[in-house]
């Protein structure tokens, strides 16, 4: 496909004495040539593309070509017996022209990029043939009103046939001459002709008529020679339709100079001037419609390679998308294909932005591009993922992919408000030749990067566990059915361990001093029954529904299911202290939830100071401005907040200064080996610390042992949560114990049964209006 006809090219081609002198040469034969245009009785050409090839050649070669281009215009009036004052004023006359015109063209291809060809073609010739021929005729044709004799045909014919003779000089030879520089050069997008059929076929076409033009007259009568030039119209818009920049002005210039050679004789009393007029006439027109043609399908064909990188190439990086590199991989063979998903790219938006997000995605890309090189070609089919296909002769891709995880994970950005790192995980899946292609291959890709950023995952497949892409696809189908399975459960009301679907448990949480008075209350605990007496771990159906954007969700079903339960049972903060319920990182940055909470208390008529609400870091708070909104509401309200898992993950003291809180709860990783870990036992104490400079309250999971419990207490711990404390029961069977032990809990539940009817009628849900007697 032809290249851009007129493109932004400021800079100029190398330059040597070898070039400057070629260059003299070509403009000394060309003048001779130029001769058997010659023009009445003036020493005149009616076209001289001399001076357009030397202002072709300079705009290709800078200005040091000027030196070699002097002396050949005083080198040629010399050996043509010129006087030198004459000579003189033609030098100058060029080197002026011609500095004027570089100068004009170079300061407005500064811009050019931002304009369509056509618009470059027309500012172009506007700068090169209007002011050059300008300069060429007011200071040129002093060298023919000089010459003894021809000051009778007066300034106005002098300066009439030059300046006829510049412009069709220039306009024809000046793009022509720089685009062929450009092409023998080697170093320009142009580059040389590609000789094509069709090309063999319009120099026949020409050659045609040039030979009808000659004996046409001869042979069937005078007016048949005319009449065939006027088809080298029809040959220039073939070659401007399909042609390439160079091909285009080549044959335009072959086809005025045809025109010229066989244009009709002068008739008898017939004014030379007007044949003069109608030759420029004929020749304008010729070089419009093949320069502007061309321009024209050139921001067609523009256009329609925007459109094709549009569709296959990715907009912020410029490696192919989705589309672009399954197509590429059609044609491509055997490759490694190498899978980087930076996996907390949520987390950084939440933080930094979705534009400074880019940028750093921007910079992955450069980075990826200069380590791997031009042998691998690259894309970025999802926000945060990309794929590099690297061939099989690309050398050790493992010993490749260790280099780019110690230089990508972990990777730190710092901007002026913050500081973030990205967390990247990678995947590699050989793609063998012939092997059938679709969105199956990059969904495997991506879910051999989830392994790897999934620990669970990369244990077995550091285990030799089957990662084989097959396998990995009848995972995902796994997790997507349980995804559905999950959406179908959270319609339904919380149940029991016995039967299929979503019941709460709970555990207390106790004081660390052994005083049951003081103990705070309990946490509920969500788990998810199968049916046939198992249950589904949390740790695998709840990060599928943070994946899955279901979490927030989850989190209104846990919050409606824990308001029915107190409702039913009558229990109140007297009764059972403390409620924490936990909120995942997406929930807090929803705005829905705090009106939801809101509602439910509302309906319920319970006290807001017996709720804790745990904000949960398994997604990373998304909006943390939303989030401090959120959890100063919630206080406001009489609530009380807690930031749990502390000091893992997302989880830093940052938080604590950030968000309105009232407990911390350390996590469980710290409490594990707190015994015979000193590290553990310094990072305890410091966070008991840091919570009681600030005020927070302080609780430790993952108590499992007296021992534990003692120490805790002695580093100033004022709650504990573990099974060494108590294990996790249902909600529903540690509500009927309070009830049991204490049944004052009944009676006080009394006025409260038309609120449990409305929140039993509507299965967990809102119902507002509804009880067992309506």
């Amino acid at each position: 496909m032809p290249s851009q006809p007129f493109p932004a090219t400021s800079h100029s081609l190398a330059f040597d004495d070898k070039r400057g002198l070629a260059g003299a040469l070509l403009w000394m034969l060309v003048a001779e040539a130029s001769q058997a245009y010659a023009f009445g009785s003036l020493d005149m050409s009616l076209i001289w593309p001399a001076d357009g090839i030397a202002i072709g050649l300079v705009l290709a070669y800078g200005l040091r070509m000027l030196w070699y281009l002097g002396a050949a215009v005083a080198l040629w009036h010399a050996l043509h017996g010129i006087p030198v004052l004459q000579s003189l004023i033609g030098v100058l006359a060029l080197v002026a022209a011609v500095s004027l015109v570089w100068w004009l063209v170079q300061r407005d291809r500064r811009s050019e990029a931002e304009r369509n060809p056509v618009a470059t073609a027309i500012r172009f010739h506007a700068f090169t043939v209007l002011p050059g021929a300008a300069v060429l005729t007011a200071l040129g044709s002093w060298q023919f009103l000089l010459t003894p004799g021809e000051q009778q045909g007066g300034v106005l014919r002098v300066a009439g046939v030059m300046g006829m003779s510049e412009v069709f000089g220039i306009l024809l030879f000046c793009r022509l001459t720089e685009l062929a520089a450009h092409a023998l050069d080697g170093g320009w997008r142009a580059g040389p002709l590609r000789w094509a059929r069709w090309q063999t076929f319009w120099v026949a076409g020409l050659v045609a008529v040039m030979a009808v033009a000659h004996w046409g007259p001869s042979l069937a009568g005078m007016g048949v020679g005319p009449s065939a030039r006027y088809i080298v119209f029809l040959l220039v818009a073939w070659a401007a339709y399909r042609g390439s920049p160079l091909f285009v002005h080549l044959t335009t210039a072959l086809s005025a100079l045809t025109l010229l050679a066989f244009a009709p004789p002068l008739v008898a009393g017939q004014s030379p001037y007007l044949v003069v007029l109608d030759q420029a006439v004929l020749m304008v027109c010729l070089a419009a419609l093949s320069f502007f043609a061309s321009a024209t399908m050139e921001h067609r064909r523009q256009m329609e390679r925007s459109l094709h990188e549009a569709a296959s190439n990715d907009g912020l990086t410029g490696f192919l998308n989705e589309r672009g590199l399954l197509k590429t991989l059609q044609a491509a063979g055997p490759v490694h294909l190498v899978g980087i998903s930076l996996h907390n790219l949520e987390h950084v938006v939440g933080l930094i932005g979705l534009g400074r997000t880019r940028e750093i995605e921007q910079d992955v890309s450069i980075y990826l591009r200069n380590q791997w090189g031009r042998s691998c070609f690259y894309a970025r089919p999802r926000d945060g993922f990309f794929v590099v296909a690297v061939p099989l002769a690309g050398g050790d891709v493992n010993a490749r992919l260790l280099q780019l995880r110690a230089a990508l994970d972990g990777r730190r950005y710092v901007f002026a408000e913050h500081s973030v790192r990205i967390q990247a995980a990678l995947g590699l899946l050989p793609l063998d030749e012939g092997q059938a292609l679709g969105d199956d291959i990059l969904a495997a890709l991506m879910l051999l990067c989830e392994v790897d950023g999934d620990p669970a995952l990369s244990d077995r497949h550091a285990q030799g566990g089957d990662l084989a892409p097959g396998h990995l696809m009848r995972i995902r189908r796994g997790q997507l059915s349980q995804v559905e399975a999950l959406k179908d459960a959270l319609r339904l009301p919380a149940g029991s361990p016995e039967a299929s679907g979503l019941w709460l448990a709970c555990q207390p949480i106790r004081s660390a001093h052994g005083d049951h008075d003081g103990d705070l209350g309990v946490e509920v605990l969500l788990r998810w029954a199968s049916g046939n007496g198992s249950n589904h771990l949390p740790g695998e159906f709840l990060p599928l529904a943070e994946r899955y954007g279901r979490m927030p969700q989850v989190d209104r079903w846990v919050i409606t299911q824990v308001f029915a339960a107190l409702v039913a049972h009558g229990i109140t903060h007297r009764d059972l202290g403390k409620v924490a319920i936990n909120l995942s990182g997406s929930s807090v940055s929803d705005p829905r939830l705090l009106a939801h909470i809101d509602q439910c208390l509302a309906a319920s008529g319970l006290d807001p100071a017996m709720f804790c609400f745990e904000v949960t870091e398994t997604a990373g708070i998304v909006q943390r401005s939303r989030a401090v909104d959120l959890l100063a509401s919630l206080r406001a309200m009489g609530a009380r907040t807690s930031l749990d898992d502390f000091g893992t993950g997302l989880a830093t003291f940052d938080y604590l200064k950030s968000l309105p809180l009232d407990f911390v709860k350390i996590d469980g990783s710290f409490v594990r080996d707190v015994l015979s870990s000193r590290v553990d036992q310094r990072i305890v104490l410091a966070i008991c610390d840091v919570a009681r400079t600030m005020g927070l309250t302080t609780i430790a999971e993952f108590v499992e042992t007296p021992a534990q419990r003692s120490l805790l207490a002695a580093y100033g711990v004022d709650y504990v949560q573990g099974f060494g404390i108590a294990r996790p029961v249902p909600l529903t069977h540690y509500l009927q114990q309070l009830v049991r032990r204490d049944p004052r809990s009944a009676t006080q539940a009394a006025p409260t049964h038309a609120m449990a009817g409305r929140w039993q009628a509507g299965h967990g849900r809102l119902v507002p209006g509804m009880a067992p007697s309506e």
